[in-house]
């Protein structure tokens, strides 16, 4: 089943964000997100707002509810942008109008090649592990080994979303500012 997906990537991976979309855009139905300025997307720029809890509703009405799962491209400074962990804490929560979404984080070629793999806290929290196997509510994985393993990930997400009880971190300790990143 093709699913809707949210994208969500540090500003600087932009390059990389479209070359993932295009090659993985025939497993989905859509591939929404903030950012993509080659697929005229400048969404982000009309909520700027000192308001987090409107930013992040913004973010869910606008972008996120009807996708069934969110993959957070993970790159160098993935974990120091506020808005990924405002999209990841809104994919969490339910809405009275849809409800949470399955949540990835799937490293960057790029960044694997650098060897960096620093997941957003938000991400992290929900990627656990109990006697070296997968029992949190994310998953985090290396590149795609190849081009249809990205939609069974995405499904599992789903059916991890369906089957478990909660995700840690919804609502708790939302970034207010980007962190520094080297």
């Amino acid at each position: 089943m093709a699913r809707n997906i949210f994208l969500s990537f540090h500003q600087d991976d932009e390059l990389e964000a479209n070359i993932w979309r295009r090659r993985f855009g025939q497993y989905f139905n859509e591939i929404r997100s903030l950012g993509l300025s080659e697929f005229g997307d400048d969404f982000a720029e009309h909520i700027e707002s000192g308001d987090s809890d409107y930013v992040m509703r913004k973010i869910r009405e606008d972008k996120i509810a009807g996708t069934s799962c969110t993959v957070v491209l993970i790159g160098q400074c993935t974990w120091a942008r506020r808005y990924v962990d405002w999209e990841i804490a809104a994919t969490l929560r339910n809405f009275s109008d849809s409800q949470r979404g399955g949540l990835i984080g799937v490293q960057l070629p790029g960044a694997k090649d650098h060897g960096w793999s620093k997941l957003p806290p938000r991400l992290e929290i929900n990627v656990q592990k109990d006697q070296g196997l997968d029992v949190g509510y994310a998953r985090f994985y290396s590149p795609a080994p190849s081009d249809s393993t990205i939609a069974q990930w995405v499904e599992d997400a789903v059916t991890r979303r369906d089957e478990m009880d909660s995700a840690i971190g919804s609502t708790s300790d939302l970034m207010v500012n980007n962190r520094t990143c080297p």
